[in-house]
């Protein structure tokens, strides 16, 4: 080993290192496993510098000059020509430069690298600004960037750099959550867990987070060279904790993985399941064959990576529950005022379930993801964003969350791909995943929650169910929290609703979904007319939820000041039809989007209320005391069958599986119990 490489280190480079050498030969960099790959008749060349992957590959071969050695153009030729064969046999950039003016060339052509434009690739690279403090974040993001397309993009036939197409893997998921449901039999909530923490162990290999001997090509080897148990084995054993270990559990115990399909509820690998273990990475690394790596993956398919389970009938009834559809979701965050809110705001979704709310605030709001940008390697952010869901000390009780840190990491495989030391890794759990999903372990789960400081903005689908509250109103009277519930109204959505209007700060947003039932509640009614401004009901199809057929709208409120007088604006109502997809299984994308609409129509309305007219048919602006006079708030009902029949709506009767019958019923058996419980009979 050369003198040089025991005294020089790597310069990182974003996920890229840097080696600035001279004096070494390529052969004394193989011996030192400096760089990787197969020998060439050229290992007695001593190159200048070059960028090395995590894996140990050659990305670039550097060739520098001093500024006197460059500056005609013959002698910036024959400075390309000196080590261009040196280059071809290690990569794909050959890189030429004096530290003022670089050159990038395609080493299989000896042509300089264009961008998709025609225009040259010039970006200048100067191996100063590689140390410490030389480079701003964005600099080495540009440089990175440009190593990563021609990595994806570059070849022998094209001295053309292009941005990689954009991946779906949304068949992928499909077909491995049908095969693990298929083959074993368990739970479709459990297939998917378990789908779930191999993508995202896909996700790391191909982001280069997990390193070369824990990553995906590492186990794939020793499955095809070895076997799928050994395969399974290093898995268990060492990936899967790695992974653990980057991404450390918060204070409810939890992490971004928890399948127990193909290791047991200690981590340790199931071998009887091996063989089918084999055949997912078999899946994995065909499709990765055929489109290429999960590094450039589709937005979309982030967003709706659950929804994509949802089509497969068997998970519908058993998964619907923690899922809002995503088409709702971005409405909501659409008529919220997320893009609005102030750097030191506080953001909640009590009932978050999987965390579509949360994370489509974050990442559809540009002020409030940078929050989640690494500084200095952490990750802190002035905006306080959380999401609750209940659980206990079960194990099948902490799958949501655990679902939803997951759902955070795939959101946030940009920044994962930026930024991956293994301390900032680990500030991505405590300061991202952690911070903002948690895990209520009681009964009453949020409802338990009454010691928050206020929030400016509430984005929620609560749970709505009548069966049960008995108890749970039980539990809250014996917790001593009842007099944080006195609005009266029945159900767990009558609950939530008032947890939410207590938890909001005066002048706060808060956005819900709510089923019919809510809407008729006098009581709960005049709760939120007393304490709140309402802004928007808007009526949702039936069957825009997977798992129910229950007729829902969209309540947006603000609440009031203290002293503020009763509400003077007008309601914005709509009646929508149609979300931009079926309301089936399937779920197809569909060109009629009245959801979407009404979010951009609801966010004129709030400019000016009292002024706001529309002529959109399915549009109705409302006096506010018209409708809290009117007893109920089921504002579908204010249009006429010949207005609807003008929209092209005709009423279907509602059909109900044997499950929803006989939800149906146990719902009316309760009312009439609590109806008849308040009567009181003379004798």
């Amino acid at each position: 080993m050369s003198e040089e490489l025991l005294q020089s280190k790597p310069l990182e480079l974003g996920r890229y290192s840097y080696f600035k050498l001279g004096n070494s030969t390529l052969t004394q960099l193989r011996n030192a496993k400096v760089i990787a790959g197969p020998k060439t008749k050229l290992d007695r060349k001593k190159p200048d510098g070059l960028v090395l992957g995590p894996d140990a590959s050659v990305k670039a071969f550097v060739e520098y000059k001093t500024p006197a050695e460059f500056k005609t153009k013959a002698q910036q030729q024959k400075a390309i020509d000196q080590e261009i064969e040196v280059a071809k046999s290690l990569c794909k950039v050959y890189i030429v430069t004096d530290g003022q003016k670089t050159i990038w060339i395609n080493p299989a052509t000896g042509n300089r690298i264009l961008r998709e434009d025609g225009s040259e690739v010039s970006s200048v690279v100067d191996v100063l600004q590689f140390y410490p403090g030389g480079m701003t974040s964005e600099q080495v993001k540009v440089f990175e960037e440009l190593i990563d397309m021609a990595d994806a993009s570059l070849d022998a036939e094209t001295d053309v750099i292009q941005t990689p197409e954009l991946l779906d893997p949304a068949p992928l998921a499909q077909a491995l959550w049908q095969k693990i449901w298929i083959n074993t039999g368990k739970e479709p909530e459990k297939c998917l867990y378990n789908v779930v923490e191999l993508f995202v162990f896909k996700f790391l290999s191909d982001l280069d987070v997990v390193k070369s001997h824990n990553n995906f090509s590492a186990i794939y080897r020793v499955r095809t060279r070895e076997s799928a148990a050994e395969a399974l084995k290093l898995y268990a054993d060492s990936s899967r904790k790695n992974i653990r270990d980057l991404f450390p559990k918060g204070d409810d115990g939890t992490t971004v993985i928890n399948g127990t399909i193909f290791v047991n509820e200690q981590g340790a690998p199931n071998l009887a399941q091996a063989g089918l273990f084999g055949e997912v990475l078999d899946q994995f690394e065909a499709f990765d064959k055929e489109h290429g790596s999960f590094r450039h993956i589709q937005r979309d398919f982030k967003t709706r990576l659950y929804e994509s389970f949802l089509r497969q009938s068997a998970g519908v009834k058993a998964l619907g529950q923690y899922f809002t559809p995503r088409n709702v979701v971005r409405a909501i965050v659409k008529m919220s005022s997320a893009s609005t809110l102030a750097p030191s705001a506080r953001v909640a979704d009590p009932f978050c379930g999987v965390g579509g709310f949360l994370l489509e605030t974050i990442v559809g709001n540009p002020h409030i993801y940078k929050q989640f940008e690494p500084k200095n390697g952490l990750v802190k952010t002035d905006m306080t964003i959380v999401g609750y869901d209940k659980g206990t000390d079960e194990k099948e009780d902490e799958r949501t969350i655990i679902l939803a840190k997951a759902n955070m990491l795939i959101y946030f495989s940009d920044l994962l791909a930026q930024n991956h030391s293994e301390k900032t890794l680990q500030s991505f759990s405590s300061g991202a995943f952690n911070s903002v999903f948690k895990l209520l372990r009681s009964n009453l789960g949020t409802f338990a929650k009454v010691d928050d400081e206020p929030y400016d903005l509430i984005l929620t689908n609560p749970p709505y169910v009548t069966s049960g509250v008995s108890s749970l109103r039980k539990a809250i009277e014996e917790g001593g929290l009842a007099g944080h519930y006195t609005s009266g109204g029945r159900g767990t959505e009558s609950l939530a609703m008032e947890w939410i209007i207590r938890n909001l700060a005066p002048g706060g947003q808060a956005i819900v979904v709510v089923p019919d039932g809510l809407l008729i509640q006098k009581p709960v009614l005049n709760y939120i007319s007393k304490t709140c401004r309402v802004q928007a009901v808007i009526s949702l199809p039936t069957r825009t939820f997977y798992s129910t057929s229950k007729k829902t709208y969209v309540l947006a409120v603000t609440r009031l000041h203290p002293g503020e007088s009763a509400q003077t604006d007008p309601v914005f109502t709509y009646l929508v039809s149609e979300m931009g997809e079926t309301r089936d299984n399937y779920r197809f994308p569909m060109a009629q989007d009245d959801l979407n609409v009404a979010a951009d129509k609801f966010n004129q309305f709030k400019g000016s209320p009292a002024t706001f007219t529309s002529e959109d048919p399915r549009c109705k602006v409302v006096a506010f005391s018209e409708l809290a006079e009117n007893g109920n708030w089921l504002v579908d009902r204010r249009w006429t069958l010949a207005e609807k029949a003008e929209l092209g709506i005709v009423e279907q009767p509602t059909e109900f599986t044997e499950d929803e019958f006989v939800s149906l019923v146990t719902e009316a058996q309760t009312l009439l119990g609590e109806f008849l419980g308040s009567v009181h009979v003379d004798d």
